[in-house]
């Protein structure tokens, strides 16, 4: 299935990522909704991030329309991609209106084949367009999601199970206006869920998926009844959904789910120069959560400077107790930053392994700097909780992001380093992670319960 056909979306994928062997080959209408079907971990996002160009393995092709993104001999990067990306979180820039969202990213083409009126209209935004993202609902911010990823101009448009994250009031708000788009604009989706129900409302051509291959291809009235024999879905819930291992960074993880199914706006790195004061910022804003009463953990650090303002030392906090971690290593004459040493990274890593055993709701991590970069520091602990499923906030020097992206698999959220895109990521993603519990619980449950239930 190596060849590129006009009208046709072929790719093949095999090999290894981590423990996991993903092993597929598709050739798919390149025109109305292909739906991917399968329980967590069988590899549905995997193939959606090759694809993508997000994930690449060796043993790879991807043709769209005739057009080769990735053979033997060449291989396309995501930024020269035409495509768009939904994901299950909108992920919205906290700091831009809706408009100012819509708009970050979109080609500047003269005739755009998409243009922005006809977005707004078909997703119902004109009344949202002057709104803060902090005041829209989870279907009104999924649906301006989707309107950026369309006034990109893509190509091709993935959609990795956008609804996930949503009740099923939402859902049911939501997908009329993925029902219009299908039957207005002829681009080609590809849309990744384990809900058939979802599937059924709009979806052409089904592929079934499995343990990394492919089961079955073809018109949805023909493979429906197949699905329903597949394990772990919503359509197959008595099937065996045993725990597989994963390897997140450098460690091997116990972890019910694939790591690319994680949610990506659950890790959020706060990207610096080196004269941002990070440090400070991110102490702050972790001390007024705590004195919030917000159930947070892990490791935050300080400057300790003299009356001249000259740094002189460096001070780390346990979140959960409040202790001071011991540093026994003194800053050089004109040194402008110290390090952990051995003694305190291990009592770091006790505090931050604490956190995770306490299913805190925030783990915070000071930074990924040269030492995590390299395989060492606190690296272990960060894979640790990304694979626990707990949200995590951490700083990384612009230097070291090539390296963050190659440990985290390109999934998460990148903040500016300033306080108001790091109180609005935490506000969003805190007001959705408790809505989420509330929806799963009982309406009659105790308050107590409502307060206390973690959802990973």
């Amino acid at each position: 299935m190596r060849r590129s056909e006009p009208g046709r979306i072929n790719a093949a994928f095999h090999g290894k990522l981590g423990n996991f062997t993903l092993d597929v080959e598709l050739s798919l209408p390149a025109t109305g909704v292909t739906a991917i079907f399968g329980p967590s971990g069988c590899g549905k996002t995997s193939v959606a991030r090759c694809i993508a160009g997000l994930q690449r393995m060796a043993d790879g092709f991807c043709a769209v329309d005739g057009d080769i993104w990735q053979d033997g001999s060449s291989f396309r990067p995501v930024h020269r991609r035409p495509i768009g990306y939904v994901f299950q979180e909108a992920s919205l820039f906290p700091h831009l209106s809706v408009r100012r969202n819509l708009l970050f990213g979109a080609r500047k083409v003269a005739r755009a084949p998409i243009a922005f009126d006809e977005v707004v209209e078909l997703l119902g935004l004109a009344a949202l367009l002057d709104r803060s993202p902090h005041h829209l609902s989870g279907g009104e911010r999924q649906r301006v999601a989707i309107g950026r990823a369309l006034l990109s101009q893509p190509k091709l448009l993935l959609m990795d199970e956008p609804l996930a994250a949503l009740d099923r009031t939402t859902k049911d708000e939501i997908l009329p206006f993925l029902e219009r788009l299908h039957e207005t604009l002829s681009l080609p989706v590809l849309y990744i869920s384990h809900d058939m129900a979802e599937i059924e409302r709009f979806a052409d051509h089904l592929v079934l998926m499995e343990r990394g291959r492919i089961t079955g291809s073809g018109p949805l009235h023909a493979l429906r009844s197949n699905a329903a024999r597949l394990p772990g879905t919503i359509e197959g819930r008595h099937g065996d959904c045993s725990v597989r291992r994963k390897r997140v960074g450098t460690r091997m993880t116990s972890m019910p789910i694939d790591f690319h199914d994680i949610d990506p706006n659950r890790v959020a790195a706060i990207l610096y120069r080196p004269q941002d004061d990070v440090d400070g910022l991110l102490a702050d804003f972790a001390r007024n959560l705590v004195r919030s009463g917000e159930r947070i953990g892990g490791v935050v650090q300080r400057n300790v400077k003299d009356g001249a303002g000259c740094q002189i030392g460096m001070q780390a906090i346990d979140l959960m107790s409040g202790t001071e971690i011991s540093i026994c290593q003194p800053l050089g004459s004109g040194a402008m930053a110290c390090k952990l040493d051995a003694a305190g990274l291990a009592e770091a890593a006790v505090a931050v392994a604490r956190a995770i055993a306490a299913d805190v709701d925030l783990v915070v991590i000071n930074k990924f700097s040269k030492q995590e970069a390299a395989g060492e520091g606190l690296r272990d602990e960060l894979a640790d909780a990304i694979a626990a499923g707990i949200p995590v906030l951490t700083a990384v020097p612009e230097k070291c992001l090539d390296a963050w992206n190659d440990f985290t698999g390109g999934i998460g959220t990148t903040l500016l380093c300033e306080r108001g895109a790091i109180e609005g990521w935490w506000l969003d993603l805190s007001s959705r992670i408790k809505r989420a519990r509330a929806a799963r619980l009982p309406a009659d449950a105790p308050a107590a319960l409502l307060a206390d239930h973690h959802v990973g």
